[in-house]
């Protein structure tokens, strides 16, 4: 699925290449597709420089990890892989796209992580949200996103929230294995660090981690700059709960 955004979109994920948000966030994807919420994701580049797939290859699992995501609408800003955030004109892109789209939350990846392009990707998506909003900076009208969330896809860090994806977990990972040209060891090309069989067992060790701190059996990591607003405790629709059960078990708290 490569196409034009309708906006207004509740939820516009940012990947540095295809495969990226699947790796990162694509349960969360799922489970705001699941309820109801118009859900988008740019790619920034067409990981041309990748060491294993053609570019036909890329394009194919990508829609396909695209319907398994049940997205509304994947698109591709065309950025030179590896130069991300190098010309200006990359931020100007970025913010014509939000201006279009007008979402309501923005996901990026974390800005402190082992890929380059990872981190200029994160700090190029904080600047644009910010100067979306400025009328003077570029085309379109005016639009700032509410909130903008980080990914986690390959540097840990300590999350500021974590969502439970173990009811999706199957559908996220069939979405991963979509690139099949990335992650399977008996794929044409040169073995990558991605390539070799322990990467995705170490994708679901992490989840299985950051799970445990929500007493989940699958969990993505989420960090922000600044508090959530919250007009209530959280958890306090729980405090009614006469059930009885247990709590789930928590590596922390």
């Amino acid at each position: 699925m490569n196409e034009s955004i309708i906006s207004p979109i509740d939820i516009l994920a940012f990947s540095p290449h295809p495969d990226d948000v699947e790796l990162g966030c694509g349960g969360s994807l799922i489970l705001a597709v699941n309820q109801g919420l118009r859900v988008a994701v740019a790619d920034l580049t067409a990981a041309e420089m990748s060491s294993r797939g053609t570019p036909g290859q890329r394009a194919a699992e990508t829609t396909a990890a695209a319907e398994l995501l049940g997205l509304s609408a994947r698109v591709n800003l065309g950025l030179p892989d590896t130069q991300i955030g190098a010309d200006p004109a990359h931020r100007l892109a970025v913010i014509e796209l939000i201006r279009a789209a007008r979402p309501r939350l923005v996901l990026a990846p974390h800005w402190q992580d082992r890929h380059p392009d990872h981190e200029a990707a994160g700090a190029l998506i904080r600047d644009a949200c910010f100067y979306a909003g400025v009328g003077k900076v570029g085309r379109g009208v005016p639009h700032r996103p509410q909130q903008v969330f980080y990914y986690m896809i390959h540097t840990p860090f300590e999350p500021s929230f974590v969502i439970d994806v173990s009811a999706v977990w199957e559908q996220r990972m069939a979405a991963v294995r979509a690139y099949a040209s990335q992650f399977q060891p008996d794929a044409a090309g040169p073995a990558t660090a991605l390539s070799r069989a322990g990467f995705l067992r170490y994708v679901e060790a992490r989840a299985i981690t950051y799970g445990a701190l929500i007493g989940a059996a699958y969990g993505e990591p989420f960090a922000m700059r600044g508090p959530v607003p919250l007009a209530a405790f959280p958890g306090s629709d729980d405090l009614a709960d006469e059930s009885g059960l247990l709590p789930a078990y928590r590596a922390v708290g």
